[in-house]
């Protein structure tokens, strides 16, 4: 097998084309999550859950819950309710 070096053209600033905009992205859907919180357990312990098992998560009461979007945190909020639904009311954005 003859293998070769592949010699590729060097593109200067002026050949470069469109950027990809802002509003070219923004309409692309991503899932956002919002965590209550966070529990290590057991596989025995998983297999031992029923109707009313309660599970302790790693968050406090009354502290912001986390809104992450694809895995990643990007802001914090609080629980509100919206007619029927539960929403999230942003209180802090996190800047990384």
């Amino acid at each position: 097998m003859d293998v070769k070096n592949v010699k590729l053209p060097e593109f200067g600033e002026e050949e470069r084309g469109e950027k990809i905009e802002q509003r070219t992205l923004g309409n692309i859907p991503v899932q956002a999550t919002v965590e209550l919180g966070q529990a290590e357990l057991s596989l025995r312990d998983i297999l031992d859950l029923s109707e009313g098992s309660i599970i302790e998560l790693s968050r406090l009461a009354g502290e912001p819950l986390d809104l992450k979007v694809g895995g990643q945190l990007i802001a914090q909020g609080e629980v509100v309710a919206i007619d029927d639904s539960y929403g999230l009311r942003i209180t802090n954005v996190v800047m990384k």
